[in-house]
């Protein structure tokens, strides 16, 4: 192997060995992620949300306004940052922006270097990127794929229970996607 090809290998392994011993020494009753998708958006490069994109957000502020919430993560791209932004006034705490990565590890990094792992954190996120960080936290079972495109009701819980990372899938605001076609 190339020295350049090797040093990336250790690199990798080490950043997945520290974030492994980051979440396995978090206490249990305190951890607790919750993951959204950024709220319904317009169309073009890096859009703003549209009317029910900020009705949206107001519903995320209020469903998590009284969850002890420490800090935000949000993307580079404004959707993700509007939609939290109702919370993040609301509750006057900080935001954090990461680079948005298929792979999910520049937020894991940036959890890492603010020290939030074991704190209640806020991560808005992409269709393309949420069931990736969802077991970058630990959930190694949670399945692979997207988060369809008509879809910004889901809202994710992940708590640890004696190291075991945990997923619930909760619903807020108003139906969108599969659900709103079942209404």
């Amino acid at each position: 192997m190339k020295i350049g090809v090797m040093k990336y290998l250790f690199f990798f392994l080490a950043l997945v060995t520290l974030q492994n011993s980051v979440i396995a020494q978090q206490d249990p009753g305190v951890t607790k992620i919750f993951i959204v998708r950024h709220a319904e958006k317009e169309t073009g490069k890096d859009p703003l949300l549209t009317a029910a994109g900020n009705a949206r957000a107001g519903d995320l502020m209020r469903a998590l306004q009284n969850e002890g919430i420490q800090k935000i993560y949000v993307s580079q791209y404004r959707r993700t940052q509007n939609t939290g932004d109702s919370l993040r006034l609301q509750l006057k705490i900080d935001t954090v922006q990461y680079a948005a990565d298929t792979l999910c590890d520049n937020l894991i990094n940036a959890i890492m270097v603010h020290s939030d792992f074991g704190k209640t954190i806020l991560i808005i996120g992409h269709s393309n990127t949420l069931p990736q960080i969802i077991r970058k936290l630990g959930v190694t079972d949670y399945p692979y794929g997207d988060i369809p495109d008509n879809e910004f009701d889901n809202l994710f819980v992940i708590t640890y229970k004696k190291e075991k990372a945990k997923v619930k899938v909760m619903k807020y605001g108003a139906k969108s996607g599969a659900s709103a076609a079942m209404k």
